[in-house]
């Protein structure tokens, strides 16, 4: 006998990931984050499409009318989407490991594409919602494709970034910043990586980088190593 299809599936605008002790919902259409307990999050793993927790509990839960009402579930398709979690691997390797230090060499076209990138980065942040920001980077990425480029050229256009982020702003505070301008001013070169939204439970703590196969552009391996991917762009 085949199992009955699930009835409702994930908002469209809604990602979904599982850590140790919860369920984390972001929701696009307000840039902000729903942690859920795991043993209640469980109850709709038969109701709701590839749902990544599961329950042998039949019964609707009151869990299900609350994300309903905050438009986190639907039961119209045409609006909703599987709740299966990103399958990205946490990266390995920091992109710029054994590069040379110091000045990297850098040419006014460098410049010219750093100063856009981070003003455009700049603005999207402060003047747009965060549901505009990532459609447009997605239609962007769905544009284009990231060319072959060695690991060289890869770290070269990273130290070329990060010596002249100062200039523009802070590192240590400023992921989003720093990953929507970095990603802006690689693909000038055709360079296209992923751009990895991720979470984290007790304490509860939301991060993002940039990620090229399994080399990290933004950050170090080992700060990465207790998130869990929910969006990857």
């Amino acid at each position: 006998m085949e199992q009955a299809a699930a009835p409702y599936f994930l908002s469209k605008h809604a990602h979904v990931c599982v850590t140790g002790d919860a369920m984390v919902i972001l929701d696009q259409a307000t840039g902000k984050y729903l942690s859920l307990e795991k043993r209640g999050a469980a109850g709709l793993g038969k109701l709701v499409l590839d749902w990544p927790l599961q329950s042998d509990d039949a019964s609707t839960p009151k869990l299900l009318q609350a994300l309903i009402d905050r438009r986190l579930i639907t039961a119209d398709p045409q609006q909703g989407k599987s709740a299966a979690s990103p399958a990205i691997a946490l990266p390995r390797y920091w992109a710029r490991e054994g590069a040379p230090r110091g000045r990297p060499p850098i040419m006014a076209r460098d410049l010219r594409r750093f100063i856009a990138s981070c003003a455009y980065a700049a603005c999207s942040r402060t003047f747009l919602p965060f549901s505009s920001t990532v459609s447009a980077v997605r239609r962007r990425a769905d544009r284009g494709h990231s060319r072959p480029e060695g690991a060289e050229e890869l770290a070269l256009r990273v130290r070329v970034f990060d010596w002249l982020r100062p200039l523009a702003f802070r590192k240590t505070d400023e992921c989003f910043l720093y990953c929507l301008a970095m990603r802006g001013f690689l693909s000038n070169y055709g360079i296209v990586p992923a751009w990895v939204f991720a979470v984290r439970t007790q304490p509860f703590a939301a991060h993002c980088w940039l990620q090229h196969g399994d080399q990290v552009l933004t950050d170090i391996p080992f700060n990465l190593r207790r998130m869990v991917p929910i969006l990857v762009l």
